[in-house]
């Protein structure tokens, strides 16, 4: 679409001005049939156009309007080459943000623990996105949802250096969110809760257990003493724990290895006196076995008066030990040889516990920074399998892939962790062109820094409003602060604009919502930011859904070209007819009368 004059003149006001958009780089995103929804956005006159598929990954179901990549034929991906190219239009793919539902996951998270095969069906599904955006376009982003882990509101981005106290989920969400780790061998998640108590003996300046009035003294650790005591360790002893989180879990588990050792002790000192006993008793088998006849009957009373002595037989025992001494003896033997492998047994089935516990201190690590390390790798591998793409089908532009922000519950959606994400892809990316492509590091960090570039989108990151303390201008502040160092740094290199109240991702027409969409694209054109910005629909009414793309038109400012001197203003081309002293002598959208009832020549019945 293209006009004479700019939209906005003196009498609008300045800060409409400030924040005014390129329409080359707005663009339009339509989930479902590809080659429908790409007339249907040239058919609106936007020059850039956003593919989405909708499929579970491995699975296609057209017949419903959620087509995989794959569905699409040789013939079709053709047309839709062809269609764009004619009608000069930019394509960008957005691959099926309903990983879940088809068991896939960037970070392997499915919600009981982390899984390969879930990583691996992600990256299958970025593979068959990635051929099919290479046979429809000359390159540019693949988007993906960053579907991180689960984590509490309150502690998003505090690890990587944000503001603690910005954001909660509920009023004690800072006391009883649960801490989680993850069994880096078999991917199972555990939960740790910050009530727990860090139990463990006290010792002295020597480092002796402190024993009072017969029994060890003990202290308790709550978590936040654990966090206060981290940050007082020497970077030394920081090593052995990748931050208070690890330091509060290995202490929990070193309280609890401390009670089973001395569990393991006891049952090995009881052990150790029902294997003297038997020995006794075996002794005094041989030896009574050994004494002559009649000497018997004197040793047997001899006997008797030990085994007082011993205070451990009743009277019936005896006077079992008088009239058989040798079965008497033996079964005393024989008792203590069973309660002595009782004892052992236990003291080894707490030697095993405490074997166990050690591995699970080796083994487990805090969620965050496993699942950041999975998902860069997932991240990291799509984006090598994009690059041998463009390279075997030697595209004229990069072929790269665009995480985006999305549920606030989950790593990645918090601006700090959102650049974390990228640049650990980014590093997992360079070290494998550096291994496997034999590429020097300063070659192999650039092609992985246009390989892996964010996809940011504004009405994801509203959402975070619902956790937030302040009012909209705060959080409009906020947001400034957060993204124009994502921009200043590339780390965004593609957009996604919507609208919403900040509770739930509705798609409204911008403006319609409370999204600081006016400050954020006024920090995109103050950074210069060259990359596509994707209005997208959703929360209008049936046949309105390119009023996200020319809601976007109008609160962005993007200047209008007119080829004659009959409009000016995005109004006067949709609803036009609105305050006008006349009638309109045509009717559209929800204001036009149903078909249903006209004729074939549509000539009215009067």
């Amino acid at each position: 679409m293209i006009f004479d004059t700019d939209y906005w003149n003196a009498l609008n006001k300045k800060e409409k001005e400030t924040v005014t958009i390129n329409p080359k780089q707005l663009g339009y995103s339509l989930g479902g049939d590809p080659l429908k929804n790409l007339r249907a956005g040239i058919g609106v006159g936007a020059g850039n156009i956003e593919l989405t598929f909708y499929n579970a990954p491995g699975k296609s179901s057209r017949s419903q309007g959620q087509p995989s990549p794959e569905a699409i034929g040789k013939i079709e991906r053709q047309e839709l080459k062809e269609l764009a190219r004619v009608n000069e239009v930019g394509v960008t793919i957005h691959a099926t943000p309903n990983m879940g539902g088809g068991g896939g996951s960037f970070s392997g998270f499915t919600g009981q623990g982390f899984s390969e095969d879930a990583r691996q069906k992600a990256i299958d599904e970025m593979k068959r996105t990635a051929e099919f955006t290479a046979d429809v376009t000359e390159g540019g982003p693949m988007v993906l949802h960053i579907d991180g882990f689960e984590r509490p509101i309150f502690a998003a981005g505090v690890k990587e250096g944000a503001k603690e106290d910005t954001f909660k989920n509920y009023e004690l969400e800072k006391e009883k969110a649960p801490l989680h780790f993850v069994d880096k061998k078999s991917g199972k998640v555990i939960g740790l809760s910050r009530e727990e108590e860090i139990v463990s003996a006290e010792r002295d300046a020597n480092g002796k257990i402190i024993i009072e009035d017969g029994k060890v003294k003990l202290k308790t650790e709550t978590f936040q003493d654990a966090v206060e005591h981290f940050k007082a360790l020497d970077q030394k002893e920081k090593k052995e724990y990748s931050n208070e989180i690890d330091y509060f879990y290995k202490g929990v588990k070193k309280g609890q290895q401390e009670i089973q050792e001395g569990e393991k002790f006891r049952y090995i000192d009881r052990a150790n006196d029902a294997e003297k006993m038997e020995e006794r008793y075996s002794g005094l088998i041989e030896a009574y076995e050994s004494t002559d006849e009649s000497k018997q009957g004197i040793m047997a009373e001899a006997l008797k008066d030990q085994e007082r002595s011993q205070s451990i037989t009743s009277p019936e025992e005896m006077k079992q030990l008088l009239e058989d001494p040798t079965k008497y003896l033996k079964e005393k033997q024989d008792m203590y040889a069973n309660e002595r492998t009782i004892w052992q047994n236990a003291a080894a089935g707490e030697e095993r516990k405490i074997h166990d516990a050690t591995k699970e201190l080796e083994n487990y690590q805090d969620i965050t920074t496993y699942g950041v390390a999975k998902e860069a790798d997932t991240i990291a591998q799509s984006a090598m399998q994009a690059y041998e793409i463009e390279k075997k089908r030697k595209l004229k532009k990069s072929l790269w892939v665009a995480p985006e922000n999305w549920a606030v519950e989950r790593y990645g959606s918090h601006p700090k962790e959102y650049r974390n994400i990228i640049e650990k892809s980014r590093e997992n990316m360079t070290q494998r062109l550096i291994d496997q492509k034999k590429m020097n590091p300063a070659q192999a960090k650039k092609v992985a820094a246009d390989h892996i570039r964010g996809t940011f989108d504004i009405g994801h990151l509203n959402m975070w409003k619902k956790h937030f303390g302040g009012d909209d201008k705060e959080f409009a502040k906020w947001m400034k602060k957060e993204i124009r160092p994502l921009v200043k740094d590339k780390i965004i290199g593609h957009v996604h604009i919507a609208d919403n109240f900040g509770y739930h991702d509705e798609h409204l027409e911008l403006g319609e919502g409370n999204a600081p969409i006016k400050e954020f694209l006024k920090v995109l054109k103050e950074e210069k930011f060259e990359g596509k910005q994707i209005a997208e629909p959703g929360g209008q009414r049936e046949g309105q859904l390119h009023r996200a793309w020319t809601s976007a038109l109008q609160i962005g400012g993007s200047p209008i070209y007119r080829i004659d001197s009959s409009t000016r203003s995005w109004t006067d081309i949709g609803g036009s007819y609105f305050g006008r002293t006349q009638s309109p002598s045509f009717f559209v959208g929800d204001y036009a009368p149903t078909k249903d009832w006209t004729s074939w020549s549509e000539v009215p019945l009067e």
